[in-house]
């Protein structure tokens, strides 16, 4: 029951980022100051918080390789492909495009256990993946020669996420979810350095309103901190696929976000994808492996 709270703080979280980021981005920060600003912001905090918890004794020789590998895919590469695609295309283009990465997570998680995906398992997915789609694409997606690029970034940003999920699993049967991120953080620190460190220095902060300081902070506390220790979590007790499959409630949230905040109105339509798409995730996470 914990995981599930975990997954579902997690997608609400990650909910409220897509359209926030796109009125910061490049306007007051650019992607690379962004997610250098995100990666030490989230390295300090993880040291920080570390001091609370009993410490773990990291084998560098088995594990060090491990780790520098989740951090490349999970903390850095992915991070500044995301953001730098949503920079280039529109949130609801992104919003889209994340949802491949619970059918590349499910895809690289059955191959890790080398196990057939369970018949309910493809349906609860399928069901879930196409409401979601639909969902989104109801809202105005533009896909075309404009946004490739952008799209393109945000394609390959959930691919490598997808592979993060998958990889860091075998850290979180040895290790604490505090202990993986503050290391995964520093690698994806030092790997951002060369490309976000110069940018995040001339970057002029006296400029920002307080509405969009208030929108850097939380995706600085809550979405670049808080959500990777709670899926670093999830994966420990549960997998990564369940971890993936959580992301198709996202754009569910997102329209009860939008409802609530009067920018969305709710509809026939929407209800029925809607509790298809909570539908097709509770289906899929009964037979997900393990």
């Amino acid at each position: 029951m914990r995981v599930h709270v975990a997954l579902f703080f997690v997608s609400l979280l990650y909910a409220i980022l897509f359209s926030w980021a796109g009125q910061i981005m490049p306007n007051y920060l650019t992607p690379e100051a962004f997610v250098m600003l995100r990666v030490i912001t989230a390295t300090t905090l993880f040291y920080l918080f570390s001091f609370a918890v009993p410490r773990d004794v990291i084998q560098w020789k088995q594990h060090g390789l491990e780790f520098a590998i989740c951090g490349f895919f999970g903390t850095s590469a992915n991070m500044y492909l995301f953001f730098h695609g949503l920079a280039l295309t529109y949130p609801i283009n992104g919003a889209i495009l994340m949802l491949v990465t619970p059918l590349f997570v499910g895809i690289f998680d059955h191959f890790r256990l080398k196990a057939i995906p369970h018949k309910w398992f493809l349906i609860g997915t399928l069901i879930a993946a196409a409401a979601s789609v639909w969902l989104m694409v109801g809202k105005g997606a533009h896909f075309n020669s404009n946004t490739l690029k952008g799209d393109l970034f945000v394609a390959v940003n959930a691919l490598f996420y997808a592979i993060y999920l998958v990889r860091v699993k075998k850290l979180a049967h040895i290790y604490q979810p505090i202990t993986i991120n503050k290391i995964t953080f520093t690698f994806g620190t030092l790997y951002m350095l060369p490309i976000g460190g110069w940018a995040l220095y001339h970057t002029q902060f006296a400029n920002f309103t307080p509405s969009i300081s208030a929108k850097v902070v939380y995706i600085l506390f809550f979405t670049s901190f808080l959500v990777y220790l709670l899926n670093s979590y999830a994966v420990k007790k549960a997998g990564p696929t369940l971890a993936g499959l959580y992301i198709y409630l996202q754009p569910v949230l997102a329209t009860i976000i939008a409802m609530m905040l009067g920018t969305d109105q709710l509809t026939l339509s929407k209800t029925l994808l809607m509790v298809s798409i909570m539908g097709g995730v509770f289906l899929a996470t009964r037979f997900s492996p393990k």
